[in-house]
């Protein structure tokens, strides 16, 4: 490994077919679906969102009992137990002699997903500290540290100062925000961190879990949610013809980043992967709707970063939401870009098997890039039985085993946010298993 490369030292995954690292890499390649019918709540009303992906109860359990704590809300529960297996995984434990830093994502607001009275509940509370103090900040800090304030209606989490706690460090934090990009926005971001020296190592984390019945009637009155009848598990189908919609899920991943030097000086000789090259972008033009051109910019703008030629990308880990209009459009910007090698291009897409987790999805499939660089095999898109002519890639029934030295990963979100990223084999891969999950 070059001494200045930013290189993936730690993962950990928590989603609704797997529990840790090891267990959701064995997800992916036998096609195991977290994918179930929605039953906690009664959606009768609703044209479609019938499927979710929901995390099993005893995967629930495991994280509980290894995260939870009086007044610690889920998401943050998620957060812990996923940065817990990255930090294991690393072989990072504090106190650290170097500031590190924090890149994150939560929903927000409340510990179940946006509900709108959330929001209401939340502002009422800021106007009425406002009407009290006004903009005297010392009395907005001694409001705040005397009054006992719901996790309902805050905006607030303690996750960064445990985690400064645990580490026993400084820490250089953002709170991310950029939709279903956010993941790899956060990547490159902590990258961006770790390069120039400020921070020894650097934490991404995300979590989501917004499954409500507000929730989906949002995205169902947007035409977003698959409306699929069928087996639950078959109802995220990215760039199959028979496609129509997203499912949404309830997952969270965590990764560890450092360049190769700090690494080794810790005593660490391999890594998951070097975080080569990105590239963002974000596009007023339309609030919901991708752009073939705005894709095709942020995925040339990744293999310029990383002085990566389009004939040097071995397979393509696609954003693939199941969407008509997303799956067809990043379709279409990788034919620009690929051509006619696009015919041997394997293509992977995770949320056939997970649905979607906006910002914590670029995180947890970014952890089956690493690992397909390690271990030189591309997941299936088990779901993808009818081929869409239209999208036109290559995606396979069964697991392809093949060198594989780079790989380009997708983020699309709302609001115009796109992202994408190239990963690199790094000269030391991480063969062995992940430190499992406890």
């Amino acid at each position: 490994m070059t001494d200045q490369q930013v290189v993936i030292t730690g993962m950990g995954v928590v989603t609704p077919n797997a529990g840790s690292v090891e267990t959701f890499w064995e997800a992916n390649l036998t096609g195991r679906s977290g994918l179930s019918l929605e039953r906690r709540m009664d959606l009768s009303q609703l044209p479609c969102g019938w499927v979710a992906g929901i995390i099993p109860d005893d995967v629930k359990k495991s994280v509980e009992d290894r995260a939870g704590k009086p007044g610690r809300p889920w998401v943050d529960m998620l957060l812990h137990a996923t940065v817990d297996e990255a930090l294991r995984d690393a072989r990072v434990d504090g106190p650290l002699d170097r500031p590190a830093g924090l890149m994150w994502s939560r929903v927000w607001p409340g510990p179940s997903g946006s509900f709108p009275e959330d929001y209401v509940a939340y502002m009422k509370n800021v106007a009425a500290r406002h009407k009290t103090v006004g903009s005297d900040r010392r009395a907005a800090l001694q409001r705040l540290r005397s009054e006992r304030s719901s996790i309902d209606i805050s905006d607030l989490s303690a996750f960064p100062t445990e985690l400064t706690q645990r580490l026993g460090t400084p820490l250089i934090t953002m709170g991310l925000e950029a939709t279903c990009a956010g993941g790899l926005r956060a990547i490159a971001e902590a990258a961006r961190l770790v390069r120039t020296g400020r921070v020894g190592i650097a934490v991404v984390a995300a979590s989501v879990s917004r499954n409500t019945h507000y929730v989906l009637s949002q995205y169902g009155q947007l035409m977003a949610l698959s409306r699929w009848q069928g087996p639950p598990e078959q109802a995220s189908m990215p760039f199959d013809r028979r496609r129509s919609g997203m499912v949404i899920n309830e997952s969270a991943g965590a990764l560890v980043l450092e360049t190769a030097e700090h690494a080794r000086r810790r005593g660490v000789e391999t890594a998951h992967a070097v975080v080569d090259g990105w590239g963002i972008a974000v596009d007023i033009t339309h609030v919901t709707a991708p752009r073939v051109d705005a894709v095709e910019r942020v995925i040339r703008g990744a293999l310029r970063h990383s002085a990566t030629s389009p004939d040097d990308i071995d397979t393509i880990n696609a954003h693939g939401t199941s969407t008509r209009l997303n799956d067809i459009t990043e379709a279409r910007a990788l034919h620009r870009v690929f051509g006619e090698r696009m015919k041997s291009i394997d293509v992977s897409a995770v949320k056939s098997l997970t649905g979607h987790g906006s910002a914590a999805s670029g995180v947890v499939e970014s952890v089956v890039a690493a690992l397909t660089l390690c271990r030189g095999v591309i997941p299936p898109v088990v779901t993808c039985t009818e081929p869409d002519p239209k999208c036109d890639v290559k995606t396979s029934l069964r697991p392809v085993e093949r060198e594989v030295r780079t790989v380009l990963k997708n983020s699309f979100g709302f609001g115009g946010q796109y992202a994408s990223m190239v990963f690199r084999r790094p000269a030391s891969p991480r063969t062995e298993p992940a430190t499992p999950a406890v």
